[in-house]
């Protein structure tokens, strides 16, 4: 079982059958801003108010930030077959007291419809109840993020409510719904 502290010193690479789980390293910088740098990737992230150059840089702050802090797990989302960077899965709000974490996740436009979603959220989830002693998961989304709401499904996580206009600023507000997966003992 992983612990905050233990995670701290290093990440375990984490593998399915086509997709490489591993920490992101400064070098991963330039290819997770292109992906942030896409309008349709960043689409229902909740940062629409500023420019997206400014947005990627910000986000990219936050999940260094984060990380170090413990707050968050980051991993890096690779091809198996050629260690291609392709995406970026997280847990964040990891509240290790209360046992539980949200997961977020994005990937380059190029692998979607591809099922590398359903693949990643799936041995995330795994490794939250099985190695981090997780017994919540929730999952957020916007209503209209139709992939991502079959990622969660497919998954196993079943919708619990919805955010009323949720935004960083009160004028941007979309509905986000939340999904929640409970570790059965």
């Amino acid at each position: 079982m992983f612990t905050k502290q233990a995670l701290g010193r290093g990440l375990p690479v984490l593998r399915t059958e086509r997709l490489l789980f591993r920490g992101l390293t400064p070098s991963d910088d330039e290819t997770i801003f292109r992906f942030l740098n896409d309008v349709e990737v960043i689409k229902y992230l909740n940062r629409v108010h500023l420019p997206t150059k400014l947005r990627a840089r910000r986000l990219l702050k936050e999940i260094w930030i984060s990380g170090a802090r413990l707050e968050s797990v980051h991993y890096g989302i690779c091809l198996l077959e050629t260690d291609e960077l392709i995406g970026v899965i997280s847990f964040q709000q990891w509240k290790e007291d209360k046992k539980e974490a949200q997961i977020g996740y994005l990937f380059d436009r190029r692998y979607w419809g591809q099922g590398y979603g359903t693949e990643a959220v799936g041995r995330m989830i795994r490794f939250g109840f099985e190695e981090l002693g997780l017994q919540r998961i929730e999952g957020k989304c916007h209503e209209h993020n139709q992939r991502s709401q079959k990622v969660l499904i497919k998954n196993g996580m079943t919708y619990m409510r919805t955010h009323k206009h949720f935004s960083l600023l009160p004028k941007n507000g979309q509905d986000i719904l939340v999904y929640v997966k409970e570790q059965t003992l």
